[in-house]
């Protein structure tokens, strides 16, 4: 089963996240603590990193610059006022999502699952694809 890893560090946006990302087939699991993060994909690494960056927190920037760092090839979906940046391992691309509404938040989470969608697939075309080289 694929997991899908949220790190926010409001409790509600992460249950919000959590439940909106949940489908069959992929287990969504989520914390608000970044050391616990770092832990969880050490073991069992996952296939997607949600990063929730909308409300100030010290922590939570400078975790998304250590993953980066730590796991380069890891795609990544950062939520930050106003916009989605999504990296999906190699290319990075933002999508804008502005607004205080619950109509622009319905968005923001639209484009999060359609985001999700897209790296998910990415990744399965990656695993699936026939190696090519020099026979």
């Amino acid at each position: 089963m694929r997991r899908v890893l949220i790190v926010s560090p409001h409790t509600p946006s992460r249950e919000l996240l959590r439940r909106m990302l949940e489908e069959p087939g992929l287990s969504v699991s989520a914390t608000g603590d970044t050391d616990d993060a770092f832990a969880a994909i050490s073991s069992t690494p996952p296939v997607l990193v949600v990063v929730d960056l909308r409300r100030p927190d010290e922590d939570h920037p400078l975790f998304l610059g250590l993953l980066r760092k730590r796991h380069p090839a890891l795609p990544v979906i950062a939520l930050v006022p106003g916009r989605l940046r999504i990296f999906d391992g190699r290319h990075e691309r933002v999508r804008e999502a502005h607004g205080e509404t619950t109509e622009a938040l319905q968005h923001l989470l639209g484009a999060l699952k359609q985001a999700m969608h897209d790296v998910l697939a990415q990744e399965l075309l990656r695993v699936l694809r026939t190696p090519m080289g020099q026979a």
